[in-house]
């Protein structure tokens, strides 16, 4: 926030501690997201960890944190924590999880059991959510029209093309 709070963000020189700190702080974050993005919770992100107690892992997840999770990935490329390699096989295996999860008029319940992908109870849409996951989808899916002569993503593309297109928002509001 300081630094995006700049008027002249060139009268500040980043120097070899600062870019060492904030990498440090890049990996840290990005090896939360790898511990926890794993077969196991059908890759995806759940929903907290907290040291301090005994159950440490709450194994829920909602529509805004699997859209966080893909941002993590590509972040994760963009700076060179994983090659291009491990960051379509991360997006491909949690895609193919977003496709199998029940869904209401295309959106995301609001909550999942990671393990057993079952929606949980009371089943609810939050247009919070939706809204954020949708937006998350487009740019992943930018990402990957940037980078698709890497690799041969185009079903990628189109697969996430297709939730996005399937995410039916009239039913949220009232005209």
């Amino acid at each position: 926030a300081w630094y995006i709070s700049l008027e002249d963000k060139d009268e500040y020189v980043w120097d070899d501690d600062d870019k060492k700190y904030l990498d440090s702080i890049g990996k840290k974050t990005w090896q939360f997201f790898e511990d926890f993005i794993n077969e196991e919770n059908n890759y995806l992100m759940v929903d907290n960890y907290q040291e301090d107690r005994e159950k440490k892992i709450v194994n829920r997840t909602s529509s805004t944190n699997i859209g966080l999770e893909l941002l993590a990935v590509i972040s994760a490329y963009d700076l060179g924590y994983i090659n291009y390699k491990k960051c379509i096989g991360l997006i491909r295996k949690i895609i193919d999880t977003v496709n199998n999860l029940s869904k209401w008029n295309g959106h995301l319940y609001n909550w999942y059991n990671t393990k057993t992908l079952e929606p949980l109870l009371p089943r609810y849409i939050s247009s919070v959510d939706s809204g954020n996951f949708v937006g998350y989808l487009f740019v992943l899916k930018q990402f990957l029209i940037e980078n698709k002569n890497k690799l041969d993503v185009e079903n990628l593309i189109q697969n996430i093309t297709n939730l996005i297109n399937s995410t039916d928002f009239s039913h949220l509001y009232s005209e």
